[in-house]
């Protein structure tokens, strides 16, 4: 070997990062923060400890990782779905019809991770306040939807409805993950359409 040429440090990475997320958001979902212990986090991703960690960090680290996916991917839904439904009040009474049929998926029973892990950590990880910024995140998006079926309404008016929209569906989230069945959420979203018909 010349003397050049540099052997490589550690062994070679042979898992998909992406992949390892996507297998531990599904745990985390399913199992919470603090009853998902190392070994479960080892058994779901395939990867070992040593190797984790020096990818993702501490377990906090992860999780704070899963969470910004997950909420990225969720925001990106969202805005795509809003970018579909076209324009007046119509707009909004088609994103909540998606929204309902997204929630009765299977995945959708669950609800939603940022509300569960809201619940268990009270929002907060070690540098990073993730309910706060989920919570700005979703009223931004939904300010979008807004403006798209009421693009006369002042601004007052837009962020009242944008509110109750955001209050609305973060409600649903919990809803949803404590058992709700189809017709209850059916219902609650019902209620929704209504008072969109007054806009």
């Amino acid at each position: 070997m010349s003397s050049t040429t540099k052997a490589p440090v550690g062994r070679p990475r042979r898992y998909d990062e992406e992949s390892v997320l996507e297998a531990l958001t599904a745990l985390f979902w399913r199992q919470g923060y603090t009853q998902t212990s190392m070994a479960d986090i080892v058994e779901a991703s395939g990867v070992h400890k040593p190797s984790l960690y020096r990818t993702f960090g501490s377990k906090e680290e992860l999780f704070t990782k899963v969470l910004h996916r997950y909420l990225d991917q969720r925001m990106s839904m969202f805005t795509d779905l809003i970018e579909g439904v076209g324009e007046g009040a119509g707009a909004v009474h088609r994103f909540l019809e998606a929204f309902e049929a997204d929630s009765l998926s299977e995945r959708g029973r669950d609800g939603c991770l940022m509300v569960m892990a809201s619940n268990e950590l009270r929002g907060r990880l070690p540098g990073y306040d993730f309910a706060t910024d989920y919570r700005g995140r979703m009223r931004e998006v939904l300010g979008l939807l807004v403006a798209r079926a009421t693009p006369d309404a002042d601004a007052a008016l837009a962020a009242t409805r944008t509110d109750l929209l955001t209050t609305c569906l973060l409600g649903l989230h919990v809803i949803l993950r404590s058992g709700a069945g189809a017709e209850e959420v059916h219902r609650y979203l019902a209620a929704l359409h209504a008072t969109v018909d007054t806009w």
